[in-house]
Formats: C-alpha cells, structure tokens, sequence
C-alpha cells in the first residue's frame, strides 16, 4: 500500500468510528449487557431481558426469567455469547431513534432502560425445535393448506384467524378463516405471491396480498411500545383502507 492510500485508509476509520460512534450517555445501559455475555452469567442475562421476548414463529415466545434461562441455549449459542460479550461500544453499537439501540446493524437490540428487546437470530438448536414444531403445526391444517416450506404468521383479530406461510423462497401464502371456525376447516380465502417489505434494520415490516382490486396488508411489528400489537390487519379496495384489526394473538 502506497503512502497516499495508507492516509486515505487511515482518514476514512477515523471518520466511520466517530461518524458512528455510540453516545456516551448511552454507555452506562449497554455496558452492563456487554459484561453479562462476557462473563457468560446466565442469571444477569435473564435480568436484562424485556419480557416476553419474541421469538420467531412457530416459536413460542419466553415469558420470564425462568423460562429463559430453562431455553438459554435456544436463543444465545457460544458465537452469539462471544459476538456481544467482545463487542465494542463505540463502534459496534449504535442508537436509532425511538426503536432503541442496535448491536451489528440488528443483531441485538436493547432500549433504553438496558433490556434486552429483540433478538434476530436463530441458532441450529432452535430452528430443530421449529422444525419439530411446523410438523406438528402441518397435521392440524386443512388438506388444502397444509404443505409450506415455513410458517410465517399465525394471527387472530376479532374477526379472523389469518396465516401467512413459505411455500418455499419467500412465495409468500396469505390463507383466512373467520374467526369461529377451526384451522382444520376449508379456509375462506387462500391468496398468494405475497410481497415484503421492511422498514429499516427494526425488524418491523408488511406483507401484501393482492385479490383483483383489494390488497390484504399485514403490518408486523418487531420493535414498538409496551402498547402495541403484535401486527394488525388492513383491508384496502383501491386505494382506500376499508378494515383495520388489531391482532389480538399470535401463536
């Protein structure tokens, strides 16, 4: 490497570290999670946690300290421990705005009071427990929608008990029930070539389904408020919205 491009090197990291730089006022919250994963204290971890912690579905989510410590192995492997426990504050983590202060562009997110939030992996250990899962999960379905690479969304709103399935390579299945028949019933609507879409490394994004002129949109979130739903469900004709539900569960 020749002089001229050893400084431009040299300028560019110094600019990308202090460009990105976490803010010191947020140090004395992601500090304390940075020293539970290096010092491997499970007990510490399950304190940093913001309960339930979701999990992906058909994944059940985990509701307290017990059970998370109980499936630690599910969530955390020894890579992901050493991924945070080594990560460095000043350039591995990163504020962003209300949704709360990310490791390595997503990996990890924790808020603002220090507790763990969303966890965007999954390790070999526990995608064999969704795979045991989405078999159990396929024998319980109608015949006619009961074959799918990955189940994707398990909804209820007041109204309807929705799902969203892989076919395989993000062909996205939309399949509708009212709300008092059972999954093993014929559905009442079965749409696919599912769109996603995300909105930005939150996690949070929608999923589109298209019916002549009606477009069935499920919003998803990820990273909200200790208010907010899972997701809700809008009916749009055209382009206006003509429903809107909450979701009220998610299996």
């Amino acid at each position: 490497m020749n002089f001229l491009n050893h400084i431009v090197l040299c300028l560019f990291l110094l600019f990308t570290s202090n460009t990105f730089a976490l803010e010191q006022k947020y140090h004395e919250i992601v500090l304390p999670v940075i020293t539970a994963f290096k010092t491997h204290d499970k007990s510490a971890i399950a304190a940093h946690i913001r309960y339930p912690l979701k999990r992906r579905y058909p994944l059940p989510d985990i509701k307290n300290e017990a059970e998370f410590i109980n499936r630690f192995d599910e969530v955390f492997d020894d890579e992901l421990v050493t991924v945070i426990g080594s990560s460095n504050i000043n350039t591995d983590w990163d504020k962003v705005g209300w949704r709360g202060i990310m490791l390595n562009n997503g990996v990890l997110w924790v808020d603002t009071d220090g507790k763990i939030i969303t966890v965007n992996t999954q390790n070999v250990k526990e995608q064999a427990f969704a795979e045991r899962l989405i078999e159990h999960d396929k024998q319980s379905l109608h015949l006619s929608v009961n074959t799918f690479k990955k189940p994707i969304l398990n909804w209820k709103t007041a109204n309807y008990h929705i799902r969203v399935d892989d076919l395989d390579e993000h062909n996205f299945r939309y399949t509708v029930w009212s709300i008092d028949k059972k999954i093993s019933d014929k559905p009442d609507m079965v749409l696919l070539n599912g769109d996603i879409i995300f909105e930005g490394s939150g996690g949070n994004h929608h999923y589109t389904f298209k019916n002549g002129r009606y477009s069935y949109v499920l919003q998803v979130t990820i990273i909200g408020c200790d208010t907010s739903p899972p997701g809700w469900l809008e009916v749009y004709k055209d382009d206006q919205r003509v429903l809107s539900e909450d979701v009220i569960s998610a299996i």
